[in-house]
């Protein structure tokens, strides 16, 4: 397994241990938003935090594919995050109207998932630049 192999592996644990923080958050959600007699709000905050999983997922699966292709492209990467995004907004956006005032939750879950996968990934890299000082 080449570099780029190994760089998946870790991106992939990432993900993974994003997903399980994302898991433990949407039940805490949950339970909040049930207290609080706006558990609709709360499906669809988790809703959120799944689409931004899954997101995760087909980025990481994408760019892997693309980088153990002979000919990697940028383009290629480029055409593929566009339409996943694109994909997502729009399907966030109908939700969030449809079945607003609660369906806001959904944007709320991809930003929370995002900000779980950006620290799950600064944190670890912070560590290893401190140990190496």
């Amino acid at each position: 397994m080449g570099e780029g192999g190994v760089g998946m592996d870790v991106n992939s644990l990432q993900v993974r241990r994003a997903a399980i923080i994302a898991a433990v958050l949407a039940a805490l959600i949950l339970m909040a938003a049930g207290s609080l007699d706006r558990l609709l709000l709360g499906i669809f905050i988790c809703g959120g935090l799944a689409i931004g999983w899954l997101n995760a997922k087909l980025t990481l699966r994408a760019v892997t594919k693309i980088a153990d292709a002979e000919t990697p492209k940028k383009m290629r990467l480029l055409r593929s995050s566009a339409i996943r995004l694109l994909g997502i907004t729009v399907g966030a956006l109908a939700l969030a109207f449809l079945a607003r005032p609660n369906g806001v939750g959904i944007f709320f879950g991809l930003a929370l998932f995002q900000v779980i996968l950006v620290i799950n990934t600064v944190l670890p890299e912070l560590k290893g630049l401190r140990q190496s000082l």
